[in-house]
């Protein structure tokens, strides 16, 4: 398993590669011009904001705190998280 600090040492598209190929997706959560999607990643989250007219990843932001994961927990339906 890859840890956030190892991670965070990846290029880009190596950071994006593994989410994809290791990543367990969470939720999604959308504006008008953006959205972002949440991903679980071994210890820590992983944050992936898209620019939805250009259809391209904006940014890709790791971490472990709990304070991060406030905007979403209005879009988590827990009854699916303990299945």
């Amino acid at each position: 398993m890859i840890g956030l600090y190892e991670y965070n040492l990846l290029s880009t598209d190596e950071k994006a590669q593994t989410l994809w190929d290791k990543g367990e997706f969470i939720v999604s959560r959308k504006s008008k011009t953006n959205s972002a999607n949440l991903y679980s990643l071994s210890d820590f989250f992983v944050e992936v904001n898209y620019d939805n007219d250009k259809n391209e990843i904006v940014d890709l932001r790791s971490f472990k705190s709990h304070k991060l994961l406030e905007p979403y927990l209005d879009y988590i339906d827990l009854e699916k998280l303990l299945e």
